[in-house]
């Protein structure tokens, strides 16, 4: 555990964490902001199914989370691509090994501070975007709904995405860790955005479910839809993922020469 304080108190610490934060925030406000202003420049008789999708609740929070999983995970992996690569660019990784850590351990509660995290940031991510949405809608002047109506299902939304996240982030962690380079994260998760969007027009659907960005879109739709909605499928995919990065930067870090 003392390997978990540690890592939570260096993440605290670094300027990529309170930056990517504060990105993320004024990222989401403005969207509200300007699809508000979009919405109600539109005739009265029109955008009305989409007026409900944005900011009518209960289901303006599943179109919510699946807007934060979009930039928050690709926001992730490279926050987290940056504290991976930081292990080699600022010798902690080599610290910790010389005071006696476990290699593996090391990064695998470096990891485990790095969802921690995550779901802390996406808990206050959604809470403001939750309130531009609010905001937005008196904005447009439409229906906002009820935002009580979903809290059944409320939590299990939340939980997904933050799973999908922290699946993001861990991809972009052991990326960024086993090439010992910051960028590395980030483009290979990038790459698969772009990768499974250009993909699915070749590949079926029922191959391109395994993908990892495709898995945690499923999770949080399949989180956000009416009760009943198959979830283990995408959890176990994404779940997956996870554990095979977190088991490849272990690995690696175990067999890695310090010099």
């Amino acid at each position: 555990m003392s390997l978990l304080r540690g890592s939570l108190r260096k993440i605290a610490l670094r300027p990529a964490t309170r930056i990517t934060l504060i990105v993320l925030l004024i990222l989401v406000v403005l969207v509200y902001l300007g699809l508000a202003a979009v919405m109600r420049a539109l005739p009265p008789d029109e955008g009305g199914a989409e007026l409900e999708a944005i900011f009518g609740f209960p289901d303006a929070f599943g179109t919510l989370a699946a807007l934060l999983l979009t930039f928050g995970g690709l926001a992730a992996a490279a926050w987290a691509g940056a504290l991976a690569g930081g292990e080699w660019t600022w010798n902690t990784f080599r610290s910790a090994v010389a005071r006696g850590s476990s290699r593996p351990g090391y990064v695998l509660w470096t990891l485990a501070a790095v969802a921690l995290a995550a779901l802390v940031g996406w808990l206050l991510v959604f809470a403001v975007g939750a309130g531009a949405a609010i905001a937005g809608g008196a904005i447009v002047g439409g229906p906002v709904g009820d935002p009580v109506a979903a809290a059944d299902r409320l939590p299990l939304l939340v939980l997904a995405g933050w799973w999908a996240v922290s699946m993001e982030a861990a991809i972009g962690f052991a990326v960024a860790f086993i090439a010992r380079s910051q960028i590395a994260g980030i483009a290979v998760v990038v790459a698969l955005y772009f990768g499974e969007q250009f993909g699915s027009i070749i590949i079926p659907p029922d191959l391109l479910r395994y993908a990892p960005v495709t898995a945690a879109n499923t999770l949080v739709s399949a989180a956000g839809g009416p009760p009943g909605t198959a979830l283990l499928a995408p959890l176990a995919v994404t779940t997956g993922y996870l554990v095979i990065a977190a088991a490849a930067a272990g690995l690696v870090a175990r067999r890695s020469e310090i010099s």
